[in-house]
């Protein structure tokens, strides 16, 4: 049964939930063991993409009703027609179009949403879902403003018996989960390849360590592996009460590894509305100083999007430093064609972003290759990026060559294909990840006059989790003519030695930033194109 009337039903509901939270929070006792779960909501690059399908389609029904009674002629030579007009003007937009992009990726209303709509669930979920584990809770929404919002939480007590079950039946459900797995291939005294009269100790205990890295990528798969263990190979009461001293001992690392057990039902719920999100779990004595960081990234956010919607006067006061794309290339100027038997190349597992570009293809390949052009380092990294100590090395093959709009004589461009090129960067430091460096390879698995296609792997040992997973990313870039060209960047987590307990949030993490960066590529090769065409 229910209240006779909806609307009063309802609105007693809405009464007594937000005096259960007040009387939660009235009650809650913010101490040293209190924990804290932070979460940014941010836009995922569907929202980008869906938005400008339709702002594109907007233009062209716009376009359409401008001209409504003045077309004839059959059905089939019309809509042909209106499709030709469809592309004609999405491809004579590009500028603005990539302008729209950066803008609908920063735009934090639907965020704002889901982390209004997101808290709530957590503060009245998350208690059933430990209760499960064995774990019994009391949180409280300490804090909430725009797409960031903090739980606090307190870890009441801890059925033992519920929780090694628990984690046993997620290593069974999950064994791809790095949970103190050997692998055969890693570092070894007793390899066969290693000379053991000339290793030394130190090299030992280095490779030693490296492999308890590997192993146990943070604390928590350490905590997850001693419960596990003592579950399967000591008996109960005395497992128990072993976990009773150790968390004594260890229970801060205790209580995180319980709450970040619980983080890939968030993120699970955060990508079926469409996106991504970043998390941390942090203690008393440094929420404070998180917290104030996250504001503050979150507020420059804001005043950043604000310029941009501003639109042209923003887009004047930044510099450009100079004819970094290069002249133009004559060769641009006409149609592309498609060499025979052409298919388009194969993308990584997710597509961060798909766009046309005013640039001819000949020119956007001289400046992302060429040894003589620093519009990577200069104008993209440096300036926009904001990386520092960056170092970019030579190809492996054909340097002076790679790039250039046409081949010398006597040089095949087919030895190009799997050239490589290493570079490295430190990245800034975020509320959420320490400034850190980034080691990565260029490889190109496709070059001609008509195709482009480089494969970056990027490693970024210093960030949480960092030695457990590669980063792909793919650009795609096909000569369209016309001065203009299509890329489609996409990218891929890959983890070596199996997935880490936060494997979804390293994915999330890393389409989230690779879609900004995306964007802002494809803004920096507006911008310069344009500026020196």
């Amino acid at each position: 049964e229910g209240p006779a009337s909806p609307g009063a039903g309802g609105m007693d509901h809405k009464r007594q939930m937000q005096q259960d939270e007040r009387n939660a929070e009235g009650d809650m006792k913010h101490d040293e063991s209190t924990l804290y779960i932070n979460v940014v909501v941010k836009n995922s690059v569907q929202v980008v993409n869906n938005e400008l399908e339709r702002i594109a389609r907007g233009w062209w029904q716009t376009e359409q009703l401008s001209k409504a009674g003045g077309e004839g002629g059959p059905t089939t030579d019309r809509e042909e027609r209106l499709d030709f007009q469809f592309e004609w003007i999405r491809a004579h937009t590009q500028k603005r179009v990539i302008q729209l992009a950066g803008i609908a990726l920063a735009s934090d209303f639907t965020p704002r949403k889901v982390a209004v709509q997101l808290s709530k669930d957590l503060y009245r979920l998350m208690g059933p879902s430990l209760k499960n584990c064995g774990v019994t809770i009391q949180t409280v929404i300490e804090y909430r403003e725009g797409p960031y919002f903090v739980l606090a939480v307190n870890i009441l007590g801890i059925d033992w018996i519920l929780l090694m079950e628990w984690v046993a039946r997620q290593h069974a459900n999950n064994p791809n989960i790095t949970f103190g797995q050997k692998d055969s291939g890693n570092f070894s005294p007793n390899s066969p390849g290693v000379k053991k009269k000339k290793k030394k100790m130190r090299d030992i205990v280095k490779g030693f360590l490296a492999e308890l890295r590997r192993m146990f990528p943070s604390r928590n798969e350490v905590v997850a592996y001693l419960i596990f263990f003592v579950h399967r190979h000591i008996h109960p009461f005395i497992a128990v009460l072993l976990l009773r001293i150790f968390y004594l001992i260890f229970e801060y690392e205790v209580n995180k590894f319980i709450l970040n057990a619980v983080t890939d039902d968030i993120f699970q719920y955060v990508e079926k509305k469409g996106m991504e999100m970043q998390l941390g779990v942090k203690r008393n004595n440094t929420q404070a100083s998180f917290m104030l960081a996250a504001l503050r990234e979150i507020r420059r956010g804001d005043k950043k999007r604000v310029s941009d919607e501003d639109g042209e006067e923003d887009e004047d006061t930044r510099p450009i430093l100079g004819p970094f794309m290069g002249p133009a290339i004559k060769d641009d100027n006409g149609d592309a064609k498609a060499p025979p038997e052409f298919s388009p190349p194969d993308v990584l597992e997710f597509i961060g972003l798909e766009i046309d570009l005013p640039v001819g293809f000949l020119r956007l390949r001289w400046a992302l290759l060429n040894a003589e052009s620093q519009f990577l380092k200069d104008a993209f990294y440096a300036d926009i990026m904001k990386y520092d100590k960056i170092d970019i090395q030579q190809w492996s093959v054909h340097e002076n060559e790679i790039g250039l709009p046409k081949a010398p004589d006597g040089v095949d461009e087919g030895s190009f294909l799997n050239a490589t090129l290493e570079y490295s960067y430190l990245m800034p430091k975020s509320a959420f990840v320490k400034a850190n460096m980034c080691y990565g390879t260029f490889e190109l698995l496709h070059y001609d006059d008509y195709c482009l296609v480089i494969k970056e792997k990027t490693l970024t040992p210093e960030v949480p989790y960092g030695n457990t997973f590669i980063s792909w990313t793919q650009y795609s870039i096909v000569n369209t003519g016309k001065n203009t060209c299509r890329m489609v960047c996409s990218v891929e987590a890959e983890f070596p030695n199996g997935q880490p307990m936060v494997a979804r949030q390293i994915k999330s993490g890393m389409r989230a930033g690779t879609a900004e960066k995306f964007v802002l590529l494809g803004e920096t090769i507006c911008r310069y194109a344009d500026a020196f065409p």
